[in-house]
């Protein structure tokens, strides 16, 4: 069966300007790979990435002719521009959607597009292999666990798949259907994406992972890591693997194993990891060092005393110090992911928070706004405390104001974000130590010199960008 599947395109947020990145569909190729694997005829469009619009998609679908289309969802109403355009062409084409926001309200997506057919929530490799098979034969879609359909006017939920225990089963991702050339971190690195686990234990209250991926941590071997980081290496001239996992070193013997698995096998690459769990200890950190990583992000979230005491985090700031200095000492890039305007947050937290960042000197300081999504402890208390007032989810992003408090409103809130990046980039001790950063990655040739104009395009694109806020 033919297969087309669609990762539309989306408005850039500022923190993905400011790190210049464009990455993979990582999931959709997942999915693919598990496609391909049975035998159909797939093919993937990246709306961002191929500069596609919805015009172009249209023209892709009636030269393609598929029987299927999958798209991606995180901002639904992309998503359903897509799916409408591909009923548009062939009215008895089948149409699923998948990924995060589909997964936390399927019902009400249904309810509210009849283009749509099938929702599939959560990991998406079996349950959509089980789906295009049933379609295929015309069999009845009732027993594929982990869809939800609408059937006689009926919105119907099929229990719940089981996760993948055994990651390792896998196929690589199909990486070759992905335009891999136009993938790139900082704007001038090309990059490629690994996610060597899923899960997350933790049940912090913003986050819509374990909604997805299970509460549970599931991780890739070692071995079957360092294999996909050879694939990488051996057939696309990358610059930079970014682990896109939620808590990629969350075993430490783990990420030891990798690195030393790395190490002895002589792979000559350089990487980094999206969001890192705390360990300081400088010798951890060295071994990584040791084994390729350049850059550590870190997801401190919650920074102003109060926001820290509402979040139920246990980082405390002295904890923060220890290890963004642990780790720039170790001679890697540091990013942190913040988040501004929390309930209970007043302005003079959010600037203690500003201030904060600035004296813990991040290489790379990311603010995001709250935002409440369904499914998560933080959308239950801000839906009781009724301080959700948008509710438009195209404009769920981290730089759009979701919530207002009686501390601040949508436009303080978003103001205030609009200050951090400002305060925070534009701050000369910042710049100082960027500019060092980076000479010292191409004195150590872990950038290289032909990177250089695309890397001082994209800082001055970043500036001219961050001024305009």
């Amino acid at each position: 069966m033919r297969v087309l599947l669609i990762c539309p395109s989306f408005e850039e947020e500022t923190f993905i300007g400011v790190l210049g990145l464009v990455a993979p569909p990582i999931g959709l190729a997942y999915v693919a790979a598990a496609l391909e694997n049975d035998g159909h005829e797939v093919k993937i469009i990246d709306m961002l990435a191929e500069k596609k619009d919805k015009s172009r998609i249209r023209k892709d679908i009636m030269e393609f002719k598929p029987r299927v289309v999958g798209v991606y969802s995180t901002a639904f109403n992309k998503s359903i521009e897509v799916i409408n355009i591909a009923k548009g062409v062939d009215a008895h084409v089948k149409t699923m959607t998948g990924g995060p926001h589909a997964t936390l309200v399927p019902e009400e997506l249904l309810l509210k597009n009849q283009s749509l057919d099938v929702i599939v929530c959560g990991e998406g490799e079996v349950t959509v292999s089980e789906l295009i098979k049933a379609w295929e034969s015309n069999r009845d879609i009732k027993t594929i666990k982990g869809i939800v359909f609408r059937k006689n006017g009926h919105i119907v939920r099929t229990p719940p798949r089981p996760l993948i225990q055994d990651l390792d089963s896998l196929p690589f991702p199909a990486r070759h259907l992905l335009p891999m050339e136009k993938y790139h971190f900082f704007g001038g690195l090309k990059l490629g994406t690994i996610v060597s686990s899923r899960g997350c234990p933790y049940g912090c209250r913003y986050c819509s992972v374990p909604v997805m991926y299970g509460k549970k941590w599931r991780p890739h071997s070692p071995e079957s890591v360092v294999d996909e980081m050879e694939h990488l290496d051996a057939n696309y001239d990358l610059d930079f693997i970014l682990f896109v996992d939620d808590n990629f070193d969350l075993d430490k013997e783990r990420t030891e194993r990798i690195c030393d698995e790395i190490v002895e096998r002589g792979l000559d690459v350089v990487w980094g990891i999206q969001s890192a769990t705390v360990h300081p200890e400088e010798e951890h950190l060295a071994k990584m060092r040791d084994a390729g990583c350049r850059v550590i992000s870190y997801t401190i979230e919650a920074a102003s005393n109060r926001a820290i005491d509402t979040m139920e985090r246990e980082t405390n700031k002295e904890e923060m110090k220890k290890i963004i200095d642990s780790t720039t000492k170790m001679g890697m890039m540091v990013v942190a992911h913040v988040v501004l305007g929390l309930p209970g947050e007043d302005r003079e937290d959010v600037a203690e928070t500003i201030k904060l960042m600035k004296e813990l000197a991040p290489h790379y300081a990311l603010f995001y706004l709250p935002t409440p999504y369904p499914g998560t402890k933080f959308y239950e208390s801000a839906k009781e405390m009724d301080i959700i007032k948008e509710l438009d989810w195209g404009k769920y992003t981290t730089g759009n104001p979701i919530i207002e408090t009686k501390m601040l409103s949508l436009e303080e809130a978003k103001e205030l974000n609009r200050m951090a990046w400002k305060e925070f980039y534009f701050d000369p001790k910042i710049i100082k130590n960027n500019l060092r950063t980076t000479y010292k990655f191409i004195r150590d040739g872990d950038v290289k010199l032909k990177h250089i104009p695309t890397l001082l395009y994209h800082i001055t694109r970043t500036g001219v960008h961050l001024f305009r806020l």
